[in-house]
C-alpha cells in the first residue's frame, strides 16, 4: 500500500512541474463509440464508425467514416478517438488502417502515417495509448502528447524500418517506430494503463506468440524501460481475447485476462495474472459455459469491497458459474464489443450511471441503464456488425487544464 501511495505522490509532484494546457469545451455527456461493419443506419450514412450520445439519444456520424471495416476503437484521456481495422482511408485522408479523431475539432487528423506505408491487406486489431508524456507545446489540431501502441496483422514502412504486426508512436521522438521483433501471427488486444505506475514501462499484448521452439503463448509483455524494448512471453493462457488492467490503491498486482483456455484448471473464461509473482489465480471467478470476448471491472471503494466484473461473449448461464445475468431482459446475442460506465459516473450529469453497460455484435447495439435497471436497444434495424465499443464519459468544463489536475485525475483513476 505505502509503495502505491508513494508512487501516486510522485506523479502529483511530477505533474505539478508542468505548465497549464488550455483545452476547448466538450459536451457534458456520455458517448458510446462503435466501430464495425455498417454503412447506412436509420437513414444516415456512417461508414463503419459512429457514436451514440446518451443524453441526446442520437447516433452521430464522424465525417464520412472509413472505406473499410473497423476492428477496434480506443479513446485517450483527452477524449480523442483512435480506430484500427481493414480500411485505408477516413474521410478524405488516406491514413492506412490507423486513424485518429480529434474531439476538439471534430475531425480526422494527420497521424504521420499514410496508406502507402502499409502493405495491401494490412489490418489493425488492437490500439491503446499512454498520455503521460510531457508536452513541448499544446496544439489541439494535431497529435496529442501520447504514446500509441498498435497491433494487428500488417506490415508497414516507418522511419526506415519495416514494422510487422506491431507499431509504436513514440511521442518523445515525435515519430512512428518499430518494436523489437517477436514471432507473432496475430494480435488481439493491447493494454497500457497510464496510471499503472508500478509497471509503468510494461505493455500487455494478447494474441499468438511463439518462442524459438515453436511453443505458442497467448500473453506477452513488452518492456519499454530500455531501447530496444524487451519481450517476455507469458505461459498459462491461449486464445487471449481481452486484457483489462486498471490498478487502484487497493490492488496493483492483478491483471484480468479473458481467453479460451488457461493452464490453471480453476480458470474458465477469465483469469487473473499477477505481474509481480507471475502467478495465475482464479480470483475473478469462472465463466463455466461459453466464450468470453470482453471483460471489464468496476473497483470497490475499500479493500473488502472488491467491485464487480463484467464479462461479454456467448456466455451462457447454467446455474453453476460465478457470474449472474444483468437485468431480466438481457441480450441473448453473442457480444463482440462491450464497455461500461465507471465508478464515479453521474447519471444526472452525463446520462450514464456507474454499472451501466453498452454491448454490440451482429445486428444489435444495446445499453443496460443501471439507473432504470433495464436494457434497451439503441438500433432497430439489421445488416450491421459492431466489433468494438468504447464508452467515454465527458466531464470537460472549458478552462485551463493543468497537469496538476491531471495528477488528481490519475489518483482518482486508481478507483475508476
Amino acid at each position: 500500500m505505502y509503495k502505491t501511495l508513494l508512487s501516486a505522490a510522485c506523479v502529483l509532484f511530477f505533474a505539478c512541474m508542468v505548465t497549464a494546457i488550455t483545452l476547448p469545451a466538450t459536451p457534458l455527456t456520455t458517448r458510446i463509440y462503435l466501430g464495425g461493419s455498417f454503412n447506412t443506419l436509420n437513414g444516415t450514412k456512417y461508414n463503419n464508425i459512429a457514436y451514440y450520445d446518451l443524453k441526446e439519444s442520437a447516433l452521430k456520424a464522424m465525417e464520412n467514416g472509413t472505406d473499410g471495416e473497423v476492428k477496434v476503437v480506443n479513446v485517450d484521456v483527452y477524449g480523442n478517438v483512435y480506430i484500427g481495422g481493414a480500411f485505408t482511408q477516413v474521410g478524405t485522408k488516406k491514413t492506412g488502417p490507423v486513424a485518429i479523431w480529434n474531439i476538439y475539432t471534430a475531425a480526422w487528423i494527420d497521424t504521420g502515417l499514410s496508406s502507402s506505408d502499409f502493405v495491401a491487406g494490412s489490418v489493425v486489431t488492437a490500439i491503446d495509448t499512454d498520455c503521460t508524456s510531457l508536452p513541448d507545446s499544446m496544439s489541439i489540431s494535431g497529435l496529442f502528447p501520447c504514446d500509441i501502441f498498435v497491433g494487428g496483422n500488417f506490415k508497414a514502412s516507418v522511419s526506415g524500418s519495416t514494422a510487422t504486426n506491431f507499431l509504436y508512436y513514440h511521442n518523445k521522438n515525435k515519430k512512428w517506430e518499430t518494436q523489437t521483433a517477436v514471432n507473432a501471427t496475430s494480435v488481439t488486444v493491447v493494454a497500457k494503463n497510464e496510471y499503472q505506475l508500478i509497471t509503468y514501462n510494461k505493455v500487455y499484448y494478447g494474441g499468438k506468440f511463439y518462442d524459438a521452439n515453436g511453443k505458442e503463448f497467448g500473453l506477452a509483455i513488452y518492456d519499454t524501460t530500455n531501447s530496444p524494448g524487451v519481450w517476455t512471453l507469458v505461459d498459462g493462457a491461449t486464445g487471449v481475447t481481452d486484457i483489462y488492467y486498471n490498478p487502484n490503491i487497493f490492488s496493483t498486482d492483478n491483471i484480468f485476462v479473458a481467453a479460451t483456455s488457461f493452464a490453471k484448471t480453476e480458470c474458465k473464461g477469465v483469469c487473473n495474472y499477477n505481474h509481480k509473482s507471475a502467478a495465475w489465480s482464479a480470483d475473478a471467478g469462472s465463466v463455466t459455459t461459453g466464450a468470453v470476448n470482453k471483460i471489464r471491472y468496476i473497483k470497490g471503494l475499500s479493500a473488502s469491497n472488491v467491485g464487480s466484473i463484467f464479462a461479454g461473449g456467448n456466455v451462457k448461464r447454467d446455474g453453476t458459474g460465478d457470474y449472474a445475468v444483468i437485468g431480466t431482459n438481457y441480450p441473448k446475442e453473442t457480444v463482440l464489443g462491450m464497455d461500461i460506465c465507471g465508478l464515479f459516473s453521474q447519471y444526472t450529469i452525463t446520462g450514464c450511471k456507474s454499472g451501466s453497460v453498452a454491448v454490440g455484435g451482429q445486428n444489435f447495439l444495446k445499453f443496460y441503464d443501471a439507473n432504470a435497471n433495464s436494457w434497451k436497444s439503441l438500433l432497430s434495424e439489421t445488416g450491421f456488425v459492431v466489433n468494438s465499443i468504447y464508452v467515454k464519459t465527458s466531464s470537460a468544463v472549458t478552462s485551463t487544464v493543468s497537469f496538476a489536475l491531471m495528477a488528481v485525475v490519475a489518483i482518482v483513476c486508481f478507483f475508476f
